[in-house]
């Protein structure tokens, strides 16, 4: 069974390690085994002998932004802490440089999906001294935007006035996310970490929530890149999935995976990044995935998409 994976995230310098400290705390205290992936910008980390303090293994991605050059490590990492270390939780802090929906797009890989499972995106805010209240100037957007959990953390940095004007910011940008306020990241990590219907109930001491936000999945999408395993219980028919693969609306993001046509005993590959054009393309792999299509977007119908696809397989649905 896959493991939890949270994704740590946010501006520099906004406390992601010393949050990062509690929850390993936390972890530790539950008996849980933590496998921890630590994103630096440098070639040497800095912040990853702290986290060996506490955490069962820590495995070091220095020397780039996950997004993009360390991104073919992130898998890899993932595998040995939950194959070699036997993690039962795995958590990622990111360079404050990082992308996180590029983190995203690459734990959501149908190999490791199999491993471990996208449980919460944290994403830490921070004040930055300047007389203008537009939050993008602060923090990632993608951060805002894809953040399961926004931290508005150093409250005590802020000057007066500007709090209450950069957290409406934040709100604007992602109004379906939990918001948490504080300082020197102390975090109910029980609460953080519970199940959104449990964690509302929580008492707290130190953290201040917003108004609930509606669940509704199809207003979420509007905000959050949601990912969708679609999988295919058998094999494509070549025409059909061609013609899906020219209607995919403009809201998706992203869409990968592997399957085999009808008749075709290649594997099949498929990669889709707009602007760019799908691709299919055969692939030898040495231990092959379950035949499925992970779809991201946001703000699309998903049904559609996903009934479109599974049109293309042939024989489906069964004929009683």
């Amino acid at each position: 069974m896959p493991v939890p994976f949270y994704l740590l995230c946010g501006s520099l310098g906004a406390g992601k390690t010393t949050l990062l400290m509690r929850l390993l705390e936390y972890w530790k205290s539950q008996g849980l085994r933590a496998g921890v992936l630590m994103n630096e910008a440098g070639e040497v980390s800095i912040d990853g002998p702290r986290a060996g303090t506490i955490a069962e293994q820590v495995m070091n991605l220095a020397g780039g932004c996950v997004c993009c050059d360390t991104k073919e490590d992130l898998s890899w990492g993932i595998a040995q802490l939950v194959n070699d270390a036997a993690s039962d939780v795995v958590i990622i802090e990111c360079s404050g440089l990082a992308d996180p929906a590029e983190v995203i797009d690459a734990v959501t890989d149908l190999y490791t999906a199999r491993l471990a499972t996208l449980e919460r995106v944290i994403a830490l805010l921070h004040p930055i001294a300047s007389d203008t209240s537009h939050s993008s100037q602060y923090v990632t957007t993608q951060a805002i935007r894809c953040a399961d959990e926004l931290i508005l953390n150093k409250q005590d940095l802020y000057v007066p006035g500007h709090w209450e004007g950069f957290k409406r910011g934040i709100v604007k940008q992602n109004p379906y996310a939990r918001i948490w306020e504080t300082t020197h990241a102390r975090i109910d990590a029980a609460a953080l970490l519970a199940p959104v219907h449990q964690a509302r109930q929580a008492k707290q001491t130190n953290v201040v929530f917003t108004e609930p936000r509606s669940s509704n999945s199809h207003k979420r999408a509007d905000y959050h890149p949601i990912a969708t395993t679609v999988k295919l219980p058998a094999p494509l028919n070549r025409t059909r999935f061609e013609a899906w693969t020219k209607s995919l609306p403009k809201e998706l993001e992203r869409a990968k995976g592997f399957f085999r046509f009808t008749g075709e005993p290649e594997l099949q590959e498929f990669q889709y990044a707009p602007p760019g054009a799908p691709t299919i393309a055969p692939i030898m792999l040495l231990d092959e995935p379950s035949p499925a299509i992970v779809l991201i977007g946001r703000g699309y119908d998903v049904e559609s998409c996903q009934d479109g696809l599974l049109d293309c397989v042939e024989g489906y649905p069964p004929i009683d």
